[in-house]
């Protein structure tokens, strides 16, 4: 849906429908920019989702300055202190290993029991979240240096989910610029694409030979990565629409070569095309 002549667009209005999030221990990896855009990035395994949370416990940030201003002589000019306040606070609903060790900072033992210090932990976490709104515009954020800031057990309620109101502390850190967060926002359109499907392949003329044209048609192009002929990609193509790409033959033998159509979400099934002499 695009903007009214008053530049005000109902379908960018962020609405949550569902989302994750997941905590791995200080110093896993984060994903590049290209990778964390994706629709279909894996996390690595390092990565713990501690699953369900409160319907009124969802991700709830705080990013704002910390500290006054400093001014100068000349009226009107001012720059930032640098220090910020930047905090996250979600209420995790399960009650598990998964949620009491990333709270308290530590495993329990072989009989289910630890001790737990009030005065918190200072153990490091990388944090990543995702949120898909129901516009399908998906959005994603990292944060590589994070640390529980408090812990508030909700009151136990007969009947009620016992949830934990956890605040985690978010500090600079170099993967983000020495910034707090990274984020993505990943359009609908590419977050709604499916694996490519590839229906028929025709040669201009027919069968194609090395330097001609093909076309290609099918479903899911949209963001096509590779077109492959067999183990050599196209030496070129062009994406025409989400069902049709034209490709120019690479170089190689005649006869049988599996057709192979790459994009974000993954490739295509080989589609079998007899290539000309």
């Amino acid at each position: 849906m695009a903007a009214d002549a008053r530049g005000n667009d109902v379908g960018a209005v962020g609405i949550p429908v569902t989302g994750a999030i997941a905590i791995a221990p200080e110093g896993t990896a984060i994903p590049t920019p290209n990778a964390g855009a994706q629709p279909a990035y894996t996390l690595p395994a390092a990565f713990r989702r501690p699953g369900l949370l409160t319907e009124d416990g969802g991700f709830e940030w705080t990013m704002e300055p910390d500290g006054d201003p400093i001014v100068f002589w000349q009226e009107g000019y001012s720059i930032p202190s640098g220090a910020a306040k930047c905090e996250l606070k979600v209420i995790f609903a399960q009650t598990d290993e998964t949620v009491r060790s990333i709270i308290r900072g530590k495993t329990a033992d072989a009989n289910g029991y630890i001790t737990i210090d009030a005065g918190g932990t200072s153990k490091k976490y990388v944090i990543w979240t995702e949120e898909i709104f129901k516009n399908a515009v998906v959005r994603r954020r990292v944060a590589p240096n994070a640390s529980v800031l408090s812990v508030k057990e909700a009151k136990n309620t007969r009947g009620e989910v016992l949830g934990y109101e956890t605040t985690f502390r978010i500090d600079r850190h170099p993967a983000v610029a020495n910034e707090h967060i990274g984020e993505w926002l990943i359009p609908a359109t590419a977050a709604a694409d499916a694996v490519p499907a590839v229906t028929a392949v025709e040669g201009s003329p027919d069968p194609a030979k090395a330097g001609e044209l093909v076309v290609i048609t099918g479903t899911g192009f949209t963001g096509t990565a590779s077109v492959k002929f067999g183990a050599t990609a196209a030496t070129d193509y062009t994406v025409n629409s989400s069902t049709q790409i034209t490709a120019v033959m690479p170089s190689g033998s005649a006869g049988a070569v599996n057709v192979v159509v790459a994009n974000p979400v993954g490739s295509s099934a080989p589609f079998s095309y007899t290539r000309g002499a």
